[in-house]
C-alpha cells in the first residue's frame, strides 16, 4: 500500500485537492445559503479617529480631484462612499509616513528567483 507524500507544510496532494474543491464550491454558493450556516458576525464599529489638519486637507484634495474627474458619473451614494473610503485610507498612510526610514535602508523582503542550492538539496552527503 502506498503512503501519501507530504510536502514541507505537512499537507498531501489529495488533502490539498479536497480543500481546494471545497473552497471553490463554497465560493459558488449563494450568500443567503452560506449565511444560514455561519454564525452572524456584527459589523465592526470602530471609534472615529480624527485626522490631523494636514491629513484632512490631503483627503479633501483627493476627493476634489476625483470629483472633478468623475463627479458627473457618480451618484450621491457613490460620492459619500468615495469620501468614506478615502478618509479611512488616510489613517494607515499617516502611520506609514511616521515610520522613520533613511535613504540607505534595505527593503524588508527580497525577491529570490532561485533558492539557495544548499537549502534545496539539504546537507551534502558523500
Amino acid at each position: 500500500m502506498k503512503t501519501e507524500k507530504t510536502s514541507a507544510s505537512g499537507i498531501s496532494r489529495r488533502d490539498f485537492a479536497r480543500r481546494a474543491a471545497l473552497a471553490a464550491t463554497a465560493a459558488c454558493l449563494p450568500a443567503e445559503l452560506l449565511a444560514a450556516h455561519l454564525p452572524s458576525i456584527p459589523p465592526q464599529q470602530q471609534p472615529e479617529e480624527k485626522l490631523s489638519p494636514d491629513s484632512q486637507a490631503e483627503v479633501e484634495a483627493k476627493i476634489q480631484a476625483l470629483l472633478r474627474k468623475y463627479g458627473d458619473r457618480l451618484s450621491e451614494a457613490q460620492k459619500a462612499d468615495v469620501r468614506r473610503l478615502l478618509t479611512e485610507g488616510q489613517k494607515p498612510l499617516e502611520q506609514m509616513r511616521k515610520f522613520p526610514l533613511e535613504n540607505a535602508n534595505q527593503p524588508g523582503n527580497v525577491l529570490k528567483l532561485y533558492p539557495d542550492a544548499t537549502a534545496a538539496h539539504g546537507p551534502a552527503s558523500r
